[in-house]
């Protein structure tokens, strides 16, 4: 069905920018056989990828059915995921890239979330701006009374004392007027408060690190819990901060941010796309791992702690070294979220105070 805009809604090559100057009279076809060869090169290429693509999805299917998963979307991802991460490192960034391309609700809600902050900064400030003009207005008030007594004693009172009157009267109606609108005003803002401090007992993000936040990472344990309780697979939580040494030496807190959202980068760099990361406070970061076992936690936390010592943090003519201590415990359906959340805080308070890299918890040490 056509519409009435569809001439404004045709896509204008010549002079969209991204596209340079092209005209329809170009006859330049010097370079023909160099372009066709380059556009064969690039289309065994895409082949090449999608026979991949098609290769790890057999894969994937068959691992799950051998590790008796049913082929959920969820699972399905996690899995192919790992196959991906087999192949070579030009491969596994093109599909990463065609992966990337698919927009996540997650996305949306996460600027949804900045937005209505942003919003309420913004309406905070009104508020302000409004309250110091209304102040303004009232001292001017004040002033204009204290002249009307100073100048009552002057000749033709009656008149004078008239006008004062009349002036004083206006300034009286402005300032109940503003008066009545401030509010008005201080009404609106507390309704959208209320309605802001809804909205942020349901968030999923953290805007400082760009994670989730504490309050939705419990709530995705759980649900773990009960998955892990159905079907019978193995996730590991990995709790990690700056190790203790970083923390005694530094005492600017504006460095240790640096540093903490350093940590976030990192975490976001390297992370799977099924693992779960989310900011707890106190300068502590989690990582869900679906779908691994101690072992592969150990590896994890092996690589975490690794790629953080290649980065380096510059601030104030300092160069920090990124080091982090880790702790692991397992998901397990019978414990509850608080309770195994506290099983990986209390290894990675071991690993802080024993001054290793990582520390598994001792039951879940023991259970392997």
């Amino acid at each position: 069905m056509s519409t009435g805009n569809e001439k404004n809604d045709a896509l204008d090559f010549i002079s969209n920018p991204y596209f340079g100057d092209i005209s329809s009279d170009m006859t330049d076809v010097g370079n023909s056989s160099i372009d066709d060869e380059e556009e064969e090169q690039g289309e065994a290429i895409e082949e090449h990828v999608l026979e991949r693509v098609e290769k790890i999805a057999e894969n994937t299917v068959q691992e799950l059915s051998d590790d008796f998963l049913p082929p959920l979307p969820m699972n399905y991802q996690i899995y192919f995921e790992r196959l991906l991460e087999k192949e070579d490192a030009i491969l596994k960034q093109k599909i990463q890239s065609l992966m990337n391309l698919q927009s996540l609700s997650q996305d949306r809600v996460i600027l949804f979330e900045k937005s209505v902050k942003e919003g309420l900064a913004s309406i905070k400030r009104i508020l302000e701006l409004v309250s110091e003009l209304y102040r303004d207005l009232h001292k001017t008030h004040n002033i204009s009374e204290k002249y009307a007594k100073e100048l009552a004693g002057i000749d033709n009172k009656l008149v004078f004392n008239n006008t004062i009157k009349f002036f004083l009267k206006d300034l009286d109606d402005i300032k109940n007027k503003s008066g009545s609108q401030i509010d008005e005003l201080k009404e609106i803002y507390q309704r959208a408060v209320h309605i802001v401090n809804d909205i942020n007992e349901n968030t999923i993000y953290d805007s400082k690190f760009e994670v989730y936040n504490k309050r939705y990472f419990f709530s995705l344990i759980d649900k773990e819990r009960e998955l892990i309780e159905e079907m019978k697979y193995d996730t590991t939580i990995l709790t990690l901060t700056l190790t203790k040494n970083i923390i005694d030496s530094i005492k600017d807190k504006a460095l240790i941010l640096v540093l903490l959202k350093s940590i976030a980068k990192l975490l976001l760099k390297t992370s799977r796309r099924s693992d779960i990361l989310a900011y707890l406070g106190n300068g502590i970061f989690a990582m869900g791992l679906k779908y691994s076992d101690i072992d592969s936690a150990k590896k994890a936390a092996e690589r975490l702690i690794d790629t953080a010592k290649e980065t380096n943090v510059f601030s104030d003519g300092k160069d920090v070294q990124l080091t982090l201590a880790v702790g692991i415990a397992k998901v397990r359906p019978q414990k509850s979220v608080e309770n195994i959340i506290q099983c990986s805080l209390t290894a990675l308070k071991s690993a802080l105070e024993e001054n290793v890299s990582f520390k598994v918890y001792t039951q879940d040490e023991a259970a392997e």
